[in-house]
């Protein structure tokens, strides 16, 4: 499951607004008996120590509703520090556990110089500027606000994964047709477009096979590359091919309509197979409708394939009904 179950983060000025106006809503009843000064005194305190006590508690559930980074599956760690970077986000945090203490600060040193005025208009006008400084560090916080913002947005909706039942991650060059792949064999409704990375992220699809149940990602394009040099889309493919996969199913578009050329994707496939010697990898080629029978003998002749080659039209559905024999036999 998504661990990100992060609270609601308002703007600077909406945290203000609403602490404001609850304060407003209070009441402010004391004894009719007491003094002026001592029922303005009584008053005021009690606003701010409500407008105080209210930011700190919504700061408080902010931060608190954060994960332990550490504590994460490492497949949520590591797509986490390519998506919004684990350092700066925990500096983000600190930085907002921190204003509690300054809100602290500012309210006792309020607290006191109002129990020392004796005028009801001083301990009025010292709430006001409580009010003042209060808004002042708030406003302070008003780009960090809108960067955690920003990271939630990305975090909650990252893929609910499950890490206890057998996963197949399907792989290869953008616009191959892994979606279309996905989209047959699994319950996933990934974006499926013909132009390269259409997926951006990754997708999850269940299915069952023999009364057993398996999790289907459709993973971003990768390119023939550098692992330093691929982008933060690429790498959330390698991360899932890393912690998730028990089985990879890596598309090649030999007619390359996809707009890479066939030895690429082979170098690429080559690559994988090395990065992840463990894993079975099951080798698809797709768009066999698009691509003629010389064509085809040229490409096994120049590549020398030791793997079985499966060969399907995914948007047809042609060839899957033999794939998937193979790939979901937990024998293979």
């Amino acid at each position: 499951m998504n661990p990100f179950k992060i609270a609601y983060i308002p703007h600077s000025q909406e945290l203000l607004d609403i602490s404001f106006h609850k304060t407003s809503k209070l009441n402010l009843k004391v004894n009719p008996k007491f003094s002026a000064k001592k029922k303005a005194r009584l008053k005021e305190l009690k606003r701010i120590n409500h407008v105080a006590q209210h930011i700190k508690n919504k700061i408080i559930k902010i931060v608190k509703s954060f994960p332990t980074f550490e504590k994460l599956h490492p497949f949520y760690y590591e797509l986490t520090n390519i998506l919004v970077n684990v350092k700066n986000v925990k500096k983000l945090l600190g930085s907002l556990s921190g204003t509690n203490n300054v809100i602290e600060t500012i309210l006792n040193k309020t607290v006191s110089r109002i129990r020392s005025y004796e005028n009801p208009k001083d301990i009025a006008q010292e709430r006001i500027k409580f009010y003042g400084r209060i808004s002042s560090i708030i406003y302070k916080m008003k780009n960090n606000l809108e960067e955690l913002r920003n990271i939630r947005k990305i975090l909650i909706k990252l893929p609910s994964v499950s890490f206890d039942i057998p996963t197949i991650v399907v792989a290869g060059y953008p616009n191959v047709g892994k979606s279309s792949l996905v989209k047959i064999i699994s319950s996933a409704t990934p974006k499926i477009d013909y132009y390269p990375f259409t997926t951006k992220s990754i997708n999850i699809g269940y299915t069952k096979f023999n009364n057993i149940r398996f999790q289907i990602l459709d993973t971003p394009g990768l390119l023939d590359r550098e692992l330093l040099k691929r982008n933060k889309i690429e790498l959330q493919a390698i991360i899932a091919l890393k912690y998730l996969a028990k089985k990879i199913a890596f598309i090649i578009d030999p007619s390359e309509s996809c707009g890479y050329p066939i030895t690429n994707q082979i170098n690429l496939y080559r690559e994988i197979c090395k990065l992840f010697p463990e894993i079975p990898i099951f080798l698809i080629f797709n768009k066999m409708d698009l691509i003629s029978k010389e064509r085809l003998e040229i490409i096994k002749k120049n590549e020398i394939f030791n793997e079985n080659i499966f060969f399907i039209i995914a948007v047809q559905g042609e060839g899957i009904p033999k794939l998937l024999e193979e790939l979901f036999d937990n024998n293979n």
